[in-house]
């Protein structure tokens, strides 16, 4: 239970920070706080490193966790060809993974990380620059 909370706690913290950013950008920009709205911007930053960086290590534990089934799967087949069973022979049934479909699964994964990257580069570039110049832009927008 504590593990599970534990590997929650990061995802639920970067939401909160990123939905306390985009509100408090708005409140403040249309309240016309320029420095208010710069210092959220330093907020978006925070929230978008801790997102991005969840996201990527659920990523990478999904993906861990497959290659690890695929390791075991391929020692159980070379136990039973080591025993002197002819690949010819394995049994199709039995086994648990197809590695054509893994590899697909793979290629998925990849997708959805390169995403995750697009979206957090674009956010990461637009906190950073209302971080540094967030003032500016709500007093030429007054």
């Amino acid at each position: 239970m504590i593990t599970h909370l534990r590997n929650r706690l990061p995802r639920a913290v970067a939401v909160l920070g990123l939905a306390v950013y985009l509100l408090g950008s708005l409140l403040s920009l249309t309240s016309g706080h320029p420095e208010l709205f710069q210092r959220f911007g330093a907020l978006g930053v925070a929230a978008a490193i801790l997102f991005f960086t969840d996201r990527l290590t659920q990523i990478e534990l999904t993906r861990q966790r497959a290659v690890e089934a695929m390791l075991h799967e391929y020692g159980l087949r070379f136990e039973a060809i080591a025993s002197g069973t002819k690949p010819e022979d394995l049994p199709n049934e039995g086994y648990t993974l197809d590695f054509l479909d893994e590899e697909s699964a793979f290629t998925r994964l990849r997708r959805k990380a390169e995403a995750i990257n697009s979206g957090n580069t674009g956010l990461l570039s637009v906190a950073t620059l209302q971080w540094g110049f967030g003032d500016l832009a709500v007093e030429a927008l007054r």
